[in-house]
């Protein structure tokens, strides 16, 4: 019986949302069910329902402090989809019953919350409760999706508005379910339990087995804490098998801001093509997304262009720590590279490291450590702050400036900011070229192409020019082009420099060094490569 309860409540969302919820969506509206209660002011209602457009910031009604709104997210591929949600409210987001985002109030300028989800292909309610004690705000729900990982307001015909006069009934009904399989999930275990418990008694062999599994089942019941980035190699591999590109292209924004895939294929007279950005990634992450994210796939295309800038192709340890490690290299990554540890980091990974990625994946308390001592530290940091003796009574700023005073944490700080502020935007030349390129990941990415039967290009991109003439590079960087150029030919790749190019003018730019339209870059990308992308 225990079984059949969990079963039932394990599965009857899924049939809920493609049974009862799915039938009643209005396929016209793309956009949310707002129900809008508890006026701000005196009114002659106390509410109302409407439908709101799916924007990338909805705007909500003045008069009333509070709104319930809800839609049904058409999800067309199975995956690992990151949700970004922002609220000038109190605010409570939900997916299929599920709490997902519950936050307190944001202004425009506020932090976002960034949360991954696993969703299966097909229909999934989404629901946000909003409160407001000065009426109005705003929301605003976003998703990132591989291999782009380009940001994307969840609207447009991602959703639709449900008109069904009880979806409030089943969707409390989903928040019930997953507490509904772990009390029958536990009930099961303990019936279980009672049964082998006598038999473990008189007999050596499930008395052992028990004992494994009270020992055991803690450890593999406890969630992953962590927050890590999920390795979005299956969801590529998916999307590469399907357009099988005869040209991929890798590189982070430099790359996303100058080619649209769908113009690009255009011009080739409909040959297909693939990008895959890892926005912020450099020499490093563009090695490990040809390993894991492009190779795996079993595409075979013909030639693969890497966009980079300046003399970032030398630099191997370049955005390898920190966020760039948190996100984007475990995020491309399956578990830890050799190749990668040894140029990036210069450590080894061995049988131990291979054991124990896999015990962290069967035991997700294993990777709870550092979360855990985070909390604890932040927990001790706010009771340190209420003792006199410590720091100021009651003041956790206080103390935390005066232990930065102390340590001289902040010094350090702003140090090593200035020295990455002053690395991304200068030049760094390395004294010995030859040495330097064999510690780099070039060689890595040679031996994949030699592997594989694709061609590496290597495409420079044109860094923001002045307001007047064309860029100059000085005579160091023309003549590290050079030998770099030599070089990759050498090795069966080649290099392309869009530097100097005359259509490459200031008013094409948006910030920085990105384009403002790739749609205006992308024909120029094709006339001058048109050889090769034959």
């Amino acid at each position: 019986m225990a079984l059949l309860l969990t079963g039932t409540a394990l599965f009857a969302p899924s049939a809920i949302l493609r049974l009862v919820i799915a039938p009643r969506a209005v396929p016209d509206r793309h956009g949310w069910w707002a129900s809008f209660s508890d006026p701000s002011h005196p009114l002659p209602v106390e509410g109302y329902t409407t439908f709101l457009a799916g924007l990338q910031t909805v705007p909500l009604n003045p008069d009333f402090r509070r709104v319930v709104v809800s839609t049904l997210w058409q999800v067309r591929e199975t995956g690992r989809y990151q949700l970004h949600f922002s609220a000038e409210a109190h605010a409570r987001l939900t997916l299929d019953g599920r709490t997902i985002f519950c936050s307190a109030p944001r202004s425009e300028t506020g932090r976002i919350e960034q949360k991954w989800v696993r969703l299966r292909r097909g229909p999934h309610l989404v629901r946000l409760e909003l409160d407001n004690e000065q009426g109005g705000g705003w929301f605003s729900i976003g998703v990132l999706t591989p291999p782009l990982m380009r940001f994307a307001p969840l609207g447009g015909d991602k959703i639709t508005m449900v008109r069904l006069g009880s979806l409030d009934t089943w969707w409390w009904i989903l928040r019930l379910c997953p507490l509904l399989a772990l009390a029958a999930g536990t009930v099961g275990v303990l019936a279980g339990l009672a049964l082998l418990l006598p038999l473990a008694s008189r007999n050596r062999w499930p008395a052992v087995a028990v004992t494994c599994l009270l020992v055991l089942a803690p450890a593999l019941l406890v969630p992953d804490l962590s927050r890590r980035e999920p390795y979005i190699g299956p969801m590529v591999h998916r999307r590469l098998k399907a357009v099988r590109p005869r040209f991929v292209f890798v590189g982070n924004s430099m790359l996303w801001s100058r080619i649209d895939d769908q113009l690009l294929s255009r011009l080739l007279g409909g040959v297909p093509v693939f990008s895959i950005v890892n926005f912020g990634g450099m020499s490093a992450i563009h090695y490990l997304a040809i390993k894991y994210l492009l190779i795996p796939s079993g595409v075979h295309p013909e030639k693969v262009f890497i966009f980079f800038r300046g003399t970032t192709l030398l630099d191997p340890s370049f955005r390898t720590t920190g966020r760039y490690f948190d996100t984007l290299i475990k995020r491309i990554s399956p578990g830890p590279d050799p190749v990668f540890e040894r140029l990036a980091h210069g450590r080894s990974v061995g049988q131990a490291g291979a054991a124990d990625r896999w015990l962290e994946r069967i035991f997700r308390v294993q990777a709870n450590g550092r979360p855990v001592r985070d909390l604890v530290s932040r927990a001790a940091f706010r009771l340190a702050a209420f003792i006199p003796a410590v720091g100021r009574q009651g003041d956790p700023a206080g103390l935390r400036r005066q232990v930065n005073d102390r340590f001289s944490l902040n010094r350090m700080a702003g140090g090593m900011d200035r020295e990455a502020l002053r690395q991304s935007r200068g030049v760094v030349m390395p004294e010995d070229f030859d040495r330097a390129a064999a510690r780099s990941f070039l060689p890595p990415m040679f031996e994949l192409a030699r592997e594989n039967g694709f061609q590496l290009v290597f495409i420079r991109v044109q860094e923001r020019p002045p307001a007047r003439g064309p860029v100059k590079d000085p005579p160091e960087m023309v003549r590290f082009m050079a030998r770099l150029k030599d070089y990759l030919e050498a090795h069966g790749a080649l290099l392309y420099d869009f530097t100097g190019d005359p259509e490459l003018t200031l008013s094409l730019y948006g910030q920085g060094d990105h384009i403002a339209d790739p749609r205006r870059y992308t024909p120029i990308f094709h006339r001058r490569l048109r050889e090769l992308l034959r």
